[in-house]
């Protein structure tokens, strides 16, 4: 199989709400492989410009593509008291998941990448380098926390994600993960984001069936200023941005800064 095809991508974000979304397609047509797609899920995409759009960029509305989505908000419209707090912020968090799941039904690759609106690609992605995130005998490849000092956050990095959809345990992992959305499984778990109900599943599936899966970070993790920025600090911070939570409106994450000033000054 030729490795170009072995790849494709997915997304989601609301384009009058996310203009950093469009950075994130526009990083990523610049710097992935011609063979990838990504595919993005857009809320409000009658403002999207057809002709303006990369090749190997599928734009699809989200609630047109995604009818699940609204079914699951509907059913549990009650939880919209807790969106405060986003340990509790279920249908923010929610786009992701069921964007994954209505990729997985038409994806022909070996693996889907998940990446975050909010990821930022710098650097020329290579095919070798995504060779390095994935093995035939893993099933997702995760940004673990197990690997850092920081105690506070007890649960996975999940902005970029990598799903093998050949592995004995695909349909497996995602009917279970659906049940916790579609069912409502999730309401009785300590926290609602997805971060969270991933590794919920993650974990049950490795203790029950055996299965493995492959932390990033075990690649090794660059001491940054703070180490409340795994992606960054990760062997994906020499390729990307992940400009989560306040740091959407800077150009570059600090965390970055301070990673490619290290990294420049180590070579000096």
């Amino acid at each position: 199989m030729n490795n170009q095809i072995k790849y494709s991508a997915v997304t989601t974000f609301n384009i009058q709400k996310h203009s950093f979304g469009v950075e994130m397609i526009n990083s990523f047509f610049a710097n992935w492989p011609d063979g990838i797609s990504l595919t993005a899920f857009i809320e409000n995409s009658f403002g999207v410009d057809d002709k303006a759009v990369k090749p190997k960029i599928l734009v699809k509305d989200f609630h047109q593509n995604v009818p699940e989505y609204n079914n699951f908000v509907q059913k549990f419209k009650d939880k919209e008291k807790y969106t405060d707090d986003f340990r509790f912020n279920v249908f923010r968090f929610a786009h992701k998941v069921y964007a994954i799941s209505s990729a997985l039904k038409n994806t022909k690759t070996k693996y889907l990448i998940w990446l975050d609106a909010d990821i930022k690609t710098y650097k020329k992605i290579t095919l070798d380098f995504l060779e390095t995130l994935t093995d035939d005998s893993v099933y997702m490849s995760y940004l673990g926390r197990e690997n850092i000092s920081l105690k506070h956050l007890n649960y996975s990095e999940c902005g970029f994600l990598i799903f093998n959809t050949e592995h004995p345990i695909h349909e497996t992992f995602w009917q279970n993960m659906m049940k916790m959305y579609d069912d409502g499984d999730l309401f009785s778990e300590k926290e609602w984001h997805d971060s969270y109900i991933f590794d919920v599943v993650r974990k049950k599936l490795e203790k029950e069936n055996n299965i493995k899966n492959f932390d990033i970070t075990s690649l090794g993790l660059v001491e940054l200023n703070n180490d409340n920025h795994v992606f960054i600090s990760s062997v994906l911070g020499k390729y990307m941005d992940h400009k989560k939570g306040n740091r959407k409106d800077s150009k570059w994450s600090y965390e970055l800064i301070y990673r490619i000033k290290k990294e420049r000054d180590n070579k000096l």
